[in-house]
């Protein structure tokens, strides 16, 4: 229970996390999650090949990386996590917002309304009014441009179809107009950019580009302004349902029964929207647990990647990580699509699955760089099974299939192991399949 909640709720257990959570109830455990405090990065900094520090504003690589280093290094995985949610629901491509402060300010505001410990009464309505007056967003969706006179639609269109509404609701029929997109899109207009103090957080409202006349949205009629469309949208009778399945599917893959939709909405829209109580209610829902002996998610891969940094105790010291991510199919701060990434079963393909079995290789390797020998040590005379258990030991002690098991242990019972050389590289095949073998593609 305890390594499925770390892994869907953050990037992996630890030892140290396996030895507070055992032992409580899923209520329990989920609660200690979200009470706990970001805290201090642990661990080493960041760094290159070189032992330079990282510079995040001067180079794309850094950018990615740097917040690759939060997720290695944070205290609480979930705050992580949820950023990370938001960067996909919210989805921003760094491709199209320069500069790069634009990008890190979003980020600090997504991780602001993550964190439940500093902010438990996070809600998803003045996240939406932030993110749309953001400048990253103004930018990537070219709002900035949006004025009385040349109404730009983007921001507007986005605001239903992909933030807050989806296209069609439970029944087929559609949610929004032509005509919602435009009139949303005449109240969203005024917003801009200081491009003066690229480190502002928000942007800001020049009232003479606003279309300050009449709008009807959704069937409301009045001279709404960007957070009263907001509201409007907000008002709709599909915008909790949507918003509870996308983050109902951020943990539990298969979709909620009619009863658990209508409960987690309740929870939702009496709340006033706000977001703890409907992350606790999903995270402590049975369906958490459901095949807990054989894990049924596909990990996403920066999931993937940074939990295999964390269950080797590895930290930022090169670009691996960026590389690794590419050839993974998943950069962060670079969304394919204003629609994020698809995720599920399509982030397994030829290339992708050999690229997360590089991963593994390509982590072991730089952790092999750092002994003395270069190699996992030898131990002489260690017996088959010792081998396997040490070798599983030092990878984190993932979940493995019976038949991995089996298979493993086959490979580990007649690898060769006469010299030092051979039982070295018994301990490299076992933890490289352990760590990046089919079974660490799920969670």
């Amino acid at each position: 229970m305890v390594d499925r909640l770390t892994w869907r709720a953050g990037f992996g257990p630890s030892e140290a996390s396996r030895a507070a959570l055992k032992g409580l109830s899923l209520h329990k455990a989920v609660d200690r999650l979200i009470a706990a405090p970001q805290g201090p990065l642990s661990g080493p900094e960041p760094v290159h090949n070189d032992g330079t520090p990282l510079k995040p504003l001067e180079s794309d690589t850094d950018l990615v990386l740097a917040w690759c280093d939060r997720m290695v290094r944070t205290g609480n995985p979930l705050v992580e996590r949820l950023t990370f949610f938001w960067h996909r629901h919210f989805a921003t491509s760094r491709q199209d917002v320069s500069p790069p402060q634009l990008m890190t300010n979003q980020n600090d505001l997504m991780r602001r309304y993550s964190d439940y410990a500093a902010n438990p009464t996070a809600n998803f309505r003045q996240l939406v009014y932030e993110v749309g007056e953001g400048p990253a967003m103004l930018r990537f969706l070219t709002g900035e441009n949006s004025t009385k006179r040349a109404i730009n639609e983007n921001y507007g269109r986005e605001l239903m179809e992909l933030f807050c509404l989806g296209v069609t609701n439970a029944a087929g029929q559609p949610n929004y107009t032509e005509t919602d997109v435009r009139e949303a899109a005449r109240a969203t207009s005024g917003w801009q950019i200081d491009d003066e103090n690229p480190d502002a957080a928000v942007g800001y409202f020049n009232r003479s580009r606003w279309d300050d006349g009449q709008k009807t949205v959704l069937g409301k009629t009045g001279a709404f302004s960007h957070r009263e469309v907001v509201d409007v949208v907000l008002s709709h009778p599909s915008h909790a349902p949507f918003l509870v399945t996308k983050l109902w599917h951020e943990f539990i893959p298969t979709a909620p029964s009619p009863a658990t939709l209508r409960d987690l909405t309740r929870v939702y829209t009496r709340s006033g929207f706000r977001l703890k109580p409907l992350v606790r209610r999903i995270l402590t829902h049975p369906a958490m647990l459901d095949s807990i002996k054989e894990p049924n998610m596909i990990k996403p891969p920066i999931v993937q990647a940074v939990g295999a940094m964390r269950a080797l105790g590895m930290g930022i010291t090169d670009d691996t990580l960026f590389q690794v991510l590419g050839a993974m199919g998943q950069t962060p701060y670079f969304p394919p699509t204003v629609a994020g990434w698809e995720g599920g079963t399509a982030w397994l393909n030829t290339n992708t699955a050999l690229a997360r079995f590089s991963l593994a290789n390509r982590l072991l390797a730089k952790q092999y760089a750092t002994l003395p020998t270069k190699a996992p040590e030898d131990v002489p005379g260690e017996t088959p099974v010792q081998a396997f258990q040490r070798a599983h030991a030092a990878v984190g002690r993932p979940w493995l299939a019976k038949g991995t098991i089996s298979s493993l242990r086959y490979y580990s019972a007649n690898a060769k192991a006469v010299s030092a050389n051979d039982r070295i590289a018994r301990q490299r095949v076992l933890r490289a399949f352990m760590l990046g073998g089919p079974d660490a593609q799920v969670m």
